[in-house]
């Protein structure tokens, strides 16, 4: 049985991965923060075609994930795909963040990478295969005023994800990123109706992606791109062109 890991599993682009990859036979591990509701409704959507079990993970506390990952690995004993797909974002001028919004950004885009990627690799290590993929954005790479903290934690996981790939190629574990432009999601609420508009006005395909796009990027990726690793590959529709 092939099994996979998704965190941020009850945001838009977790929950599209989620389904993708549920049609294509995997068993889930859905991690998730606190919305309880969603990940309910989620776990009971995907159990009609195959196993889905939902974590609640805080993603502040070391305990917790300690925790909560052995008990996934009990659960469902190796996993050979670990999706990073957790994530928040904040606008604001750089000196006037709010320090918990900092602090936030640091625990849920970056801890993640650390703390389930130490608990999984050793499993996909013993089978000699994996594939992990986080998500990034295109201001990973990119200048981006007014979410300097964000683009930072991006920034920090497309070298998470090359570095790693680095380390973990020999093993044929394979580490790539997806960094989309503007993803139709709840992410996006921090801006004005006119500053999405704006933004949408300078992709030159005049649309947000949507989420499926990204889950059917992610499916290829564990899938067909087999020869594929330690790389970001970008999907804005031409935006940083």
């Amino acid at each position: 049985m092939k099994n996979a890991i998704i965190t941020g599993a009850t945001g838009g682009i977790g929950k599209e991965i989620a389904r993708k990859l549920a049609g294509m036979g995997y068993n889930l591990a859905l991690v998730y923060g606190n919305n309880h509701t969603q990940a309910k409704m989620l776990m009971e959507e995907l159990s009609e075609i195959t196993r889905a079990e939902a974590y609640s993970m805080d993603f502040s506390s070391t305990n917790g994930y300690s925790l909560t990952l052995k008990r996934m690995l009990k659960d469902f004993g190796s996993f050979e795909v670990l999706i990073h797909g957790a994530g928040v974002s904040y606008r604001d001028l750089f000196h006037e963040m709010n320090e918990l919004h900092f602090e936030e950004l640091l625990s849920i885009n970056l801890k993640p990478l650390y703390y389930v990627s130490k608990e999984i690799i050793p499993s996909m290590i013993e089978a000699g295969k994996g594939s992990i993929i986080s998500i990034s954005s295109i201001w990973g790479s990119k200048p981006a005023s007014m979410e300097v903290a964000y683009a930072m934690t991006k920034g920090a996981l497309e070298q998470f994800t090359r570095s790693l790939a680095s380390e973990l190629s020999h093993m044929n574990i394979r580490v790539n990123a997806i960094a989309p432009g503007g993803v139709d999601t709840k992410l996006l609420a921090n801006l004005t109706d006119q500053e999405k508009m704006d933004f949408i006005e300078d992709i030159p395909f005049k649309r947000l992606a949507k989420p499926e796009e990204v889950a059917e990027l992610a499916a290829f990726l564990i899938e067909k791109g087999t020869y594929i690793t330690g790389q970001v590959l970008t999907m804005d529709g031409g935006f940083t062109l």
